[in-house]
């Protein structure tokens, strides 16, 4: 797995870095003092850290002023994505991906993983959820009538 993309938003003095492309060989951030180039390395720190258990936290983290405005407006500042990355998935990745979920499931080779402020991982995978539901169907011995009933669902939302 590769990491491809990052995008900060709502972190220190980042509104939003948009999507910045992360290149295999070298990626160099250039910018003015006091521009976010730490503030940005420290989000995507914070996705995983590799020591420590450093967290987002709004009262230090969350641009002051926008905070006292968001609370005003009874947002959830917890729910605030504060990194998200985007990885591809190598042919490994994929082969392990199709053993657990079966084959056609996943449509496309990335990861995209979040983290907010509340300090939960968000992971999107672009699936085809017929396919997954097909597949789960299949590894499970269903009696006829109810193997029938569910035969057509087509969505997760469908499926719970």
């Amino acid at each position: 797995m590769k990491l491809v993309k990052v995008q900060v938003q709502s972190f220190r003095n980042i509104l939003d870095s948009t999507e910045v492309d992360i290149q295999e060989d070298v990626t160099c951030l250039v910018g003015k003092n006091e521009s976010g180039k730490t503030a940005f390395l420290e989000a995507l720190r914070r996705l995983k850290p590799a020591q420590g258990k450093p967290s987002f936290v709004t009262g230090q983290h969350y641009p002051a002023w926008l905070e006292k405005r968001h609370r005003r407006q009874r947002k959830d500042l917890d729910s605030v994505k504060a990194v998200t990355t985007w990885f591809l998935l190598e042919q490994p990745d994929m082969d392990s991906l199709k053993v657990r979920l079966g084959e056609g499931v996943i449509k496309d080779e990335y990861l995209t993983v979040s983290r907010n402020y509340k300090g939960t991982h968000v992971y999107f995978y672009n699936v085809d959820e017929s396919c997954a539901i097909s597949n789960l169907i299949r590894e499970v011995d269903l009696p006829p009538d109810l193997l029938e009933s569910v035969k057509s669902i087509e969505s997760f939302d469908e499926f719970r």
